[in-house]
């Protein structure tokens, strides 16, 4: 059984990763934002309880999603460093 490694297989899938990161921590990012703007604006003052209680969870859920977005980035920045990797080695 041979191993073999096809690196602008590996190229497309990093570049997919890395664009999946960028889109998923510019959505998150945006979508962040005007969830807040949003629920602030609709609830006014007397919404500030359930502002309180609100604004951590839309927080950790922001921070779930960029979580998300550096994994991406981190799979491409992996499959980068493998094919750079399998490369130097095929070339001697």
């Amino acid at each position: 059984m041979a191993f073999t490694v096809v690196p602008p297989a590996l190229e497309t899938f990093s570049a997919a990763n890395a664009a999946a990161g960028e889109a998923v921590a510019a959505a998150g990012s945006a979508d962040h934002a005007a969830n807040l703007a949003s629920a602030t604006a609709a609830l006014g003052p007397i919404g500030a309880e359930f502002l309180a209680a609100y604004g951590p969870a839309q927080a950790n859920n922001f921070a779930a999603t960029l979580a998300v977005a550096h994994l991406h980035a981190a799979l491409g920045g992996a499959t980068e460093a493998a094919k750079a990797s399998f490369v130097a080695t095929d070339n001697g």
